[in-house]
């Protein structure tokens, strides 16, 4: 399965320095998406979801023209949790024909995944075993070579993708932190060389797809992109440096920040600052709170056995049992949907969030709690009453109760 961006293609198009206005994205949901909030038009963002972006351009010396292999480094300081959707990527471009990108993502609580794309290529060949490639069409045509990997956070991985003759261009995926490699795939482009020019590296959380997504919806996620390095025909090596830093310029952008670090470390992307990772909130039973049915939606608050089986972050949880404890103080579900008091029946829900901001975040106090990690409490901010776990399930209580303490939450950020 895969999506293309429509405005990716069109990007590539027009040239690879057009290009890099935001990043192409090949993801794992089969549906179309767009990229990149700078140049999304009126209609467009009518029909996707308000999720952060951010990206780091580079360049290299004046006198580099070309680069028979470029290797790329990312390590995820902080996972935004199992059931989040998140592609950190280093975009690129060839001497012919057009561009490219290599990463990894998460996958909403599917094995996570490694990745290599090209557009308008027709032949390709799998790598290690495991790894497959297909191909993929609607807004221009091309392919991606993949593999499941359930990376885990702190490791910092290589990519590496390098010229292999006529046109071949293999990618392989090191993890440093391990010591283990694996090749992804090689694919055939008209090219010769990699273009030292437009490259970039990004984040961006690809729940854009939810038209109901909104800012405060998406977990905090922190990742290091170091510089890029390439090697020249001669063998001589090259290394990038940081140009700009931007983010997707969407309502979000307030809730990111790049830092470029010093000693030519490359720069590091926080995205959803403010907000927690996304897991879950579990009673001292053990429980989940989550809403009814597999995916998030609207009605009572629930407790009930973990479900989704354990991540390689450790989180439990499924999808509708997998929160975000957001910078507005509301506590979310994916696709928008807040866990809210029902004072008239001391009861707690799952409704829409309803915020009015751009952002989409609320000021109904009905929706927005207090968190006390050390004496693990969830106050209404509207009733002052506790979240409590009790025989017949969720209530609003005092805070006396045995049940309205020892609750665990998402990770801070």
């Amino acid at each position: 399965m895969g999506y293309i961006s429509k405005r990716s293609r069109a990007r590539w198009t027009r040239s690879i320095t057009a290009a890099a206005a935001a990043a192409a994205v090949l993801a794992l949901t089969g549906t179309t998406a767009t990229a990149g909030a700078q140049d999304v038009d009126t209609a467009a963002k009518a029909e996707i979801g308000q999720t952060p972006g951010t990206y780091s351009y580079y360049q290299f010396p004046a006198d580099v023209t070309g680069l028979e292999s470029a290797t790329w480094s990312t390590t995820v300081n902080t996972d935004p949790g199992h059931r989040s959707q998140v592609f950190w990527s280093h975009q690129f471009g060839f001497d012919k024909g057009n561009g490219a990108y290599i990463g990894m993502q998460t996958n909403k609580g599917e094995d996570r995944m490694f990745l290599f794309s090209v557009w308008d290529v027709f032949e390709w060949k799998p790598g290690s075993e495991g790894s497959w490639c297909q191909s993929f069409g609607g807004e221009g045509e091309g392919a991606s070579c993949r593999m499941r990997f359930n990376w885990q956070e702190g490791h910092t991985f290589t990519f590496k993708v390098a010229h292999e003759g006529d046109g071949w261009f293999g990618a392989t995926v090191t993890d440093t932190t391990a010591g283990t490699s694996f090749k992804l795939g090689s694919i055939r482009t008209p090219a010769t060389q990699i273009a030292p020019s437009g490259m970039i590296d990004w984040t961006e959380y690809y729940e854009w797809n939810d038209t109901r997504a909104t800012c405060h919806d998406q977990p905090f996620s922190a990742a290091r992109f170091g510089l890029p390095e390439g090697e020249r025909a001669d063998g001589t090596k090259v290394t990038g440096s940081v140009t700009r830093t931007t983010n997707s310029g969407n309502p979000c952008a307030p809730m990111t920040r790049t830092d470029t670090l010093a000693g030519g470390q490359g720069t590091v992307q926080n995205l959803a600052i403010g907000n927690t990772v996304r897991g879950a909130i579990r009673a001292a039973d053990g429980s989940c709170i989550g809403s009814t049915g597999s995916a998030p939606g609207p009605g009572p608050a629930v407790a009930a056995g973990c479900g989704g089986g354990e991540g390689p972050d450790g989180s439990v949880g499924t999808f509708a049992q997998s929160w975000v404890l957001a910078a507005d103080g509301s506590v979310r579900l994916p696709s928008n949907y807040c866990l809210t008091a029902r004072p008239g029946t001391k009861g707690v829900a799952v409704a829409d969030c309803a915020g009015t901001a751009a952002d989409g975040a609320v000021t109904d106090p009905l929706k927005r709690w207090s968190v006390d990690r050390e004496q693990g409490t969830l106050i209404n901010q509207s009733t002052g009453e506790y979240l409590t776990r009790t025989d017949s399930g969720l209530a609003l209580t005092k805070g006396t109760e045995t049940g309205a303490r020892d609750w665990t939450f998402p990770a801070t950020s």
